[in-house]
């Protein structure tokens, strides 16, 4: 019960904290709520780490213009669902420990809260193919280990 409640917890302070507002300019932010909102999604925030981690993959000025550019024009909209299925699953377990709320209901959000991911996803295997037109098979190889070894 304490495991559940501290993730409840989690997920609100994540998503009372991560309001983007497309007047930030920095990326360090983006990346820091990035990670936070990144606990929902199965597939993995890879530019935050590509951005932590760009000397060590040897990125030329031309990748880093590729990899900003898509970030610019897709970041915000995908923090903004990955709120939204933050604050949907909030939702969902909260309105599943009431007893009035019917099975019908629930069945009905948890497919609303499929859509989003699935959106959610769609993002991220958009910068996954940016990610894999821009770097190099070395440079992919290196990406992997990182990924390796953050687990």
């Amino acid at each position: 019960m304490c495991k559940w409640f501290c993730g409840v917890l989690l997920l609100v302070v994540i998503t009372t904290n991560v309001a983007f507002s497309a007047t930030q300019s920095g990326t360090d932010e983006l990346d820091k709520k990035l990670e936070l909102l990144d606990r929902i999604s199965y597939h993995p925030s890879l530019l935050p780490i590509i951005m932590q981690n760009r000397d060590f993959l040897e990125l030329t000025n031309d990748q880093m213009k590729r990899l900003t550019e898509w970030r610019k024009k897709n970041a915000p909209a995908m923090l903004e669902k990955m709120e939204e299925v933050a604050k949907g699953r909030i939702d969902f377990v909260e309105r599943s420990l009431n007893p009035k709320t019917s099975e019908a209901e629930l069945v009905r959000e948890q497919h609303h809260l499929f859509k989003l991911q699935e959106e959610v996803l769609s993002y991220k295997l958009s910068c996954r193919q940016n990610i894999l037109q821009t770097f190099t098979p070395k440079q992919w190889d290196a990406l992997q280990l990182i990924m390796a070894d953050q687990q």
